[in-house]
């Protein structure tokens, strides 16, 4: 059963003292460029010592993990090592997706789940990859640093599983994750691609905005509501994600638009329950009418001079 409807306890309510989640960044579509290439230098961690006497397998998969930035390095090792298959593929598939090359990290991130890990490539991942940092998506144009664990890779795993369009094999993923508000906002993004208001709408009962990322959740809020019909809980999920002052621009300027979506169709339906249009529109109508209609002669009677001219001319 997913975490989410265990207890009844809302998917974005985290009750650990520690998490893997180190911080979060929203940042708008024209600014992806900087934030790659910001990305590709803070996902580089210092690399700790090598123990002494370290076998030739760990070696090997230390050097490709923290030397290289080649996932085919780490994917030779895991078939000549098949008792730590599961971690190379996994440190492999985090490479991919750190050069944003989706197709391939969501092979090989579903490898490693799937894969072995005997004690000894456990022991590696504990006393190595603690400190490794990855900036993964969770939604478009909101990022999260996450620490080295089952969910920085769940939470790659299903971004790229989106962008290669396979949503509902990444909210499969997603599941059994403990509550947290970067995995509420992956869920409730791939539920909104589904064409799943309700269910985003029941995952963000009584959210308030105490965060960058709980705005971000809200804005989804209110387009679910909107496409729901129920306009007043829609504009009040986009008050609650503009009431922080501060609120990541991004954020408030998607709120601000859905706002004005909501504004755009009240006065649609205003517009179309009116009776009748009034006399004075009938009037400039039939003023505009009888204005082209003049317009519309005078250009044929032009017409007529002009060959009439050219027939003399010719003559």
């Amino acid at each position: 059963m997913p975490s989410r409807e265990l207890g009844g306890r809302p998917p974005f309510h985290d009750t650990r003292d520690l998490t893997p989640f180190r911080g979060a960044q929203v940042y708008a579509p024209v600014r992806g460029i900087r934030r790659r290439l910001a990305q590709r230098v803070t996902g580089r961690t210092r690399a700790p010592r090598l123990r002494p006497f370290a076998s030739k397998v760990e070696k090997q998969v230390y050097a490709a993990v923290f030397a290289h930035a080649e996932p085919e390095r780490l994917v030779v090792i895991a078939r000549a090592h098949p008792g730590w298959s599961g971690l190379c593929y996994v440190m492999a598939g985090l490479q991919a997706y750190r050069s944003h090359h989706h197709a391939q990290a969501a092979e090989l991130l579903a490898r490693g789940l799937a894969g072995m890990s005997e004690p000894a490539a456990a022991a590696f991942a504990t006393e190595y990859l603690g400190g490794v940092r990855h900036w993964i998506e969770v939604s478009e144009g909101v990022e999260v640093e996450v620490l080295f664990s089952e969910e920085a890779v769940c939470l790659a795993l299903a971004h790229s599983l989106r962008e290669v369009g396979r949503p509902d094999e990444a909210l499969a993923v997603l599941a059994p994750l403990p509550p947290s508000m970067p995995t509420a906002l992956a869920s409730c993004r791939l539920a909104e691609v589904l064409g799943r208001p309700h269910d985003v709408v029941s995952w963000t009962e009584g959210l308030a905005n105490a965060s960058d990322l709980a705005a971000a959740l809200l804005v989804l809020r209110a387009r679910a509501l909107r496409e729901l019909g129920r306009r007043a809980d829609a504009l009040a999920a986009v008050r609650e994600a503009l009431r922080r002052r501060r609120t990541a621009f991004a954020v408030k300027n998607s709120a601000a638009t859905e706002r004005a979506l909501l504004m755009l169709g009240v006065a649609r339906r205003r517009r179309g329950a009116a009776s009748a249009p009034s006399s004075a529109f009938e009037e400039l109508r039939a003023l505009t009418q009888a204005r082209r209609a003049r317009d519309s002669e005078a250009r044929e009677l032009w017409l007529k001079d002009f060959e009439d001219l050219e027939r003399r001319a010719g003559e």
